[in-house]
């Protein structure tokens, strides 16, 4: 036991669990099940994570993101942790580096039930995505001039009108890759979804797991027209000012300044990108630059967000909601 006083350097279990992005309920949890303890306990009680508590935590859900369970690593020590970490991180890297650009090239369509948010991780991984409330709904969108190259499909329940529908969508549009998201199919109907070539993912899937696994299809998926190079709709920013501010000012016990840098160049590129628009609404003269301008700083902070959006899961930073 230590005064409470001594422990006002450390952490407490919910503000740890905002740094690295998981809930308290989860930490005491698995402190219940002897997976992860603290180092320090207060007289009255109180469990508190020091630095090296919190940087396991971190490492622990960091793992979890990349595919291990708990039961898996919660024995290791931190140096093992810190090693499979790494093994993990420099399998993924050279197929990573190129990845932001290859799915940023491409129009995704997401079927989902109304509320649903089990796809909301994928929806900026794409240039421009277009929601649909049914199969039917994009059918009827794809039967007519359009650019989709992948379509996400998010089955909740027992449904087999709609499976038929999929089924039915992926004999017809076979340009199209098809990735069902559900929860429970009886065999048969797995079967005969997977003859129509679609891809089948058992919920739960964490984001990380999903994002891995659209980047797996990147060879297989098609790219149905070349895209023109002038953007009429450029993709919706990911960050407002608010956010792009908490994150720059999160974590500052951490030394790496990445967080702040990348802020700020996604803040600065945003300005350029509203100061290039009004160039082009101003002056018909200099229309064709400015459109040019406007354009390729739109796809730069496109590119920049989905790169905050990766370095807040490596450092644990929580982004705040809208």
């Amino acid at each position: 036991m230590i005064q409470e006083s001594d422990a006002s350097s450390g952490y407490k279990i919910g503000t740890a669990a905002k740094m690295a992005g998981i809930s308290p309920n989860t930490i005491r949890t698995w402190m219940r099940r002897d997976y992860f303890t603290t180092s320090i306990e207060t007289d009255s009680g109180e469990r508190i994570l020091s630095s090296d508590d919190l940087k396991r935590l971190i490492n622990l859900k960091s793992l979890i993101d990349l595919g291990d369970s708990i039961g898996q690593i919660a024995r290791l020590d931190n140096e093992t942790l810190q090693k499979r970490l790494a093994e993990l991180k420099s399998t993924s890297e050279s197929s990573y580096a190129n990845e932001i650009p290859s799915l940023t090239d491409l129009e995704a369509g997401f079927v989902t039930p109304a509320n649903s948010v089990r796809l909301s991780a994928a929806t900026p991984l794409f240039w421009n995505s277009k929601s649909f409330d049914s199969v039917e709904t994009l059918t009827s969108y794809v039967e007519n001039e359009h650019n989709l190259s992948i379509a996400l499909i998010d089955s909740q329940g027992p449904n087999p009108a709609e499976k038929a529908a999929i089924i039915e969508f992926a004999k017809r549009f076979p340009e199209i890759t098809v990735v069902l998201i559900f929860d429970f199919m009886p065999r048969g109907l797995l079967k005969d979804l997977a003859k129509a070539q679609v891809h089948l993912l058992r919920w739960p899937i964490n984001s990380i797991m999903l994002e891995r696994y659209l980047y797996s299809l990147m060879p297989s998926i098609s790219h149905p027209r070349s895209r023109s190079s002038v953007i009429n709709e450029p993709p919706p920013r990911l960050f407002n000012e608010r956010q792009l501010s908490e994150i720059a000012n999160s974590l500052p016990e951490l030394e790496c300044e990445c967080p702040r840098h990348v802020s700020s160049i996604i803040t600065s590129l945003g300005a350029f990108e509203d100061y290039s628009e009004q160039c082009l609404n101003a002056s018909e003269k200099d229309k064709e630059i400015h459109e040019y301008l406007y354009n390729e700083t739109a796809k730069a902070r496109r590119i920049m967000e989905l790169a905050l959006i990766r370095l807040c899961k490596e450092d644990g930073i929580e982004i705040p909601q809208p």
